[in-house]
Protein backbone atom coordinates (compact mmCIF):
# COMPACT_ATOMS: atom_id res chain seq x y z
CA UNK A 1 0.00 0.00 0.00
CA UNK A 2 3.09 2.58 0.97
CA UNK A 3 4.90 1.45 -2.28
CA UNK A 4 1.72 1.87 -4.50
CA UNK A 5 0.98 5.35 -2.63
CA UNK A 6 4.84 6.41 -3.38
CA UNK A 7 4.67 5.61 -7.05
CA UNK A 8 0.91 7.22 -7.15
CA UNK A 9 2.86 10.49 -5.90
CA UNK A 10 5.35 10.27 -8.21
CA UNK A 11 3.20 9.20 -11.45
CA UNK A 12 1.03 12.59 -10.12
CA UNK A 13 3.66 14.94 -9.10
CA UNK A 14 5.39 14.38 -12.29
CA UNK A 15 2.24 15.68 -14.21
CA UNK A 16 1.84 18.75 -15.39
CA UNK A 17 -1.16 20.36 -13.59
CA UNK A 18 -4.55 20.75 -14.96
CA UNK A 19 -6.04 24.03 -14.20
CA UNK A 20 -9.17 24.28 -15.27
CA UNK A 21 -10.91 27.97 -15.28
CA UNK A 22 -14.38 27.72 -13.81
CA UNK A 23 -16.52 30.87 -13.96
CA UNK A 24 -19.82 30.66 -11.85
CA UNK A 25 -21.73 33.60 -12.09
CA UNK A 26 -22.56 34.66 -8.67
CA UNK A 27 -25.53 36.57 -7.30
CA UNK A 28 -25.35 37.22 -3.80
CA UNK A 29 -22.50 37.39 -1.06
CA UNK A 30 -23.53 34.15 0.31
CA UNK A 31 -22.99 32.25 -2.39
CA UNK A 32 -19.89 34.10 -2.75
CA UNK A 33 -18.36 32.88 0.92
CA UNK A 34 -19.63 29.60 -0.20
CA UNK A 35 -17.42 29.16 -2.84
CA UNK A 36 -14.79 30.94 -1.08
CA UNK A 37 -15.08 28.18 1.69
CA UNK A 38 -15.15 25.08 -0.72
CA UNK A 39 -11.73 26.85 -2.39
CA UNK A 40 -10.45 26.91 1.34
CA UNK A 41 -11.10 23.19 1.63
CA UNK A 42 -10.03 21.73 -1.30
CA UNK A 43 -6.65 23.16 -0.87
CA UNK A 44 -6.57 22.33 2.77
CA UNK A 45 -7.07 18.75 1.45
CA UNK A 46 -4.06 19.30 -1.30
CA UNK A 47 -1.93 20.32 1.22
CA UNK A 48 -3.29 17.16 3.99
CA UNK A 49 -2.89 15.00 0.64
CA UNK A 50 1.17 16.39 -0.30
CA UNK A 51 2.34 16.08 3.83
CA UNK A 52 0.24 12.53 4.05
CA UNK A 53 1.92 11.63 0.17
CA UNK A 54 5.28 13.09 2.23
CA UNK A 55 5.66 11.34 4.92
CA UNK A 56 4.88 8.18 3.36
CA UNK A 57 7.47 8.63 0.59
CA UNK A 58 10.00 9.33 3.75
CA UNK A 59 8.11 5.75 5.41
CA UNK A 60 8.98 3.74 2.13
CA UNK A 61 12.60 5.50 1.56
CA UNK A 62 13.37 4.27 4.97
CA UNK A 63 11.94 0.55 4.42
CA UNK A 64 14.06 0.26 1.86
CA UNK A 65 17.35 1.68 3.35
CA UNK A 66 16.60 -1.00 6.11
CA UNK A 67 15.47 -3.80 3.19
CA UNK A 68 19.46 -3.12 1.33
CA UNK A 69 20.72 -3.18 4.88
CA UNK A 70 18.80 -6.87 5.71
CA UNK A 71 19.75 -8.02 2.50
CA UNK A 72 23.50 -6.80 3.13
CA UNK A 73 23.70 -8.46 6.28
CA UNK A 74 22.19 -11.66 5.15
CA UNK A 75 24.68 -12.16 2.46
CA UNK A 76 27.49 -11.62 5.55
CA UNK A 77 26.30 -13.90 7.26
CA UNK A 78 25.84 -16.66 4.52
CA UNK A 79 29.54 -16.02 3.76
CA UNK A 80 30.28 -16.31 7.27
CA UNK A 81 28.19 -19.81 7.30
CA UNK A 82 30.17 -21.02 4.40
CA UNK A 83 33.61 -20.21 5.68
CA UNK A 84 32.66 -22.40 9.16
CA UNK A 85 31.02 -25.13 7.04
CA UNK A 86 34.44 -24.89 4.89
CA UNK A 87 36.65 -24.79 8.49
CA UNK A 88 34.67 -27.45 9.55
CA UNK A 89 35.33 -29.68 6.38
CA UNK A 90 39.09 -29.20 6.19
CA UNK A 91 39.45 -30.04 10.20
CA UNK A 92 37.74 -33.07 9.39
CA UNK A 93 40.25 -33.83 6.55
CA UNK A 94 43.29 -33.46 8.71
CA UNK A 95 41.25 -35.73 11.36
CA UNK A 96 40.64 -38.42 8.56
CA UNK A 97 42.78 -41.15 9.62
CA UNK A 98 41.69 -41.32 13.03
CA UNK A 99 38.29 -41.63 13.01
CA UNK A 100 35.92 -44.92 12.69
CA UNK A 101 33.84 -44.75 9.71
CA UNK A 102 32.14 -47.41 7.50
CA UNK A 103 34.70 -46.05 4.44
CA UNK A 104 38.13 -46.47 6.64
CA UNK A 105 38.94 -49.53 7.20
CA UNK A 106 40.10 -50.18 10.55
CA UNK A 107 43.36 -52.19 9.64
CA UNK A 108 44.30 -49.01 7.79
CA UNK A 109 47.38 -47.52 9.95
CA UNK A 110 47.32 -43.90 10.25
CA UNK A 111 51.64 -43.70 9.42
CA UNK A 112 50.58 -44.94 5.60
CA UNK A 113 47.84 -41.61 5.41
CA UNK A 114 49.48 -39.75 2.91
CA UNK A 115 47.90 -36.29 3.00
CA UNK A 116 48.07 -34.77 -0.07
CA UNK A 117 45.47 -31.53 0.10
CA UNK A 118 44.80 -30.70 -3.59
CA UNK A 119 42.91 -31.79 -5.35
CA UNK A 120 42.92 -35.28 -3.68
CA UNK A 121 43.33 -35.12 0.11
CA UNK A 122 44.69 -38.66 0.78
CA UNK A 123 46.78 -41.62 -0.35
CA UNK A 124 46.19 -44.10 1.79
CA UNK A 125 48.81 -47.21 0.90
CA UNK A 126 47.60 -50.32 2.12
CA UNK A 127 50.98 -52.72 1.25
CA UNK A 128 52.06 -56.10 2.85
CA UNK A 129 55.40 -56.62 3.70
CA UNK A 130 55.50 -59.84 1.93
CA UNK A 131 56.17 -59.04 -1.77
CA UNK A 132 53.72 -61.86 -2.83
CA UNK A 133 51.18 -60.95 -0.17
CA UNK A 134 51.57 -58.09 -1.54
CA UNK A 135 50.33 -58.12 -5.08
CA UNK A 136 47.38 -59.78 -3.96
CA UNK A 137 46.10 -58.26 -1.11
CA UNK A 138 47.74 -54.97 -1.14
CA UNK A 139 45.93 -51.87 -1.89
CA UNK A 140 46.16 -48.06 -2.81
CA UNK A 141 43.66 -45.48 -2.21
CA UNK A 142 42.88 -42.30 -3.51
CA UNK A 143 40.40 -40.70 -1.27
CA UNK A 144 38.67 -37.40 -0.92
CA UNK A 145 37.01 -36.71 2.88
CA UNK A 146 34.05 -34.56 2.44
CA UNK A 147 31.57 -32.91 4.88
CA UNK A 148 28.16 -32.56 5.13
CA UNK A 149 26.80 -31.75 1.51
CA UNK A 150 29.96 -30.85 -0.09
CA UNK A 151 30.55 -32.28 -3.91
CA UNK A 152 33.51 -33.24 -5.24
CA UNK A 153 34.76 -30.11 -7.74
CA UNK A 154 34.95 -31.06 -12.01
CA UNK A 155 38.86 -31.84 -11.34
CA UNK A 156 38.31 -33.82 -8.81
CA UNK A 157 35.09 -35.97 -10.53
CA UNK A 158 37.62 -36.44 -13.16
CA UNK A 159 40.68 -37.74 -11.10
CA UNK A 160 37.89 -40.59 -9.54
CA UNK A 161 36.43 -41.17 -13.52
CA UNK A 162 40.64 -42.09 -14.44
CA UNK A 163 40.81 -44.21 -11.52
CA UNK A 164 37.90 -46.20 -11.78
CA UNK A 165 38.55 -46.76 -15.32
CA UNK A 166 42.18 -48.10 -14.62
CA UNK A 167 43.89 -44.99 -16.27
CA UNK A 168 46.36 -45.11 -13.63
CA UNK A 169 50.08 -46.10 -14.15
CA UNK A 170 53.68 -45.99 -12.21
CA UNK A 171 56.64 -44.00 -13.42
CA UNK A 172 59.40 -43.88 -11.80
CA UNK A 173 61.59 -40.86 -12.30
CA UNK A 174 65.35 -40.22 -11.89
CA UNK A 175 67.06 -36.70 -11.48
CA UNK A 176 70.79 -36.46 -11.89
Amino acid sequence: MLLWLATRYMNISNMEPVIERIEVPVQDNTQLLILTEQLGSSQQQVKFLDATIATLSHQVANLETDLENTQAEAKKQKGRAASAHTSKGQILEKWAPFVDHPEIDPEWEAENWSFMGNPIDYIVWDYRKDKNLNLEEGMIYIMDVKSAKAQLSTKQRRIRDLVKAGRVEWREIRLD
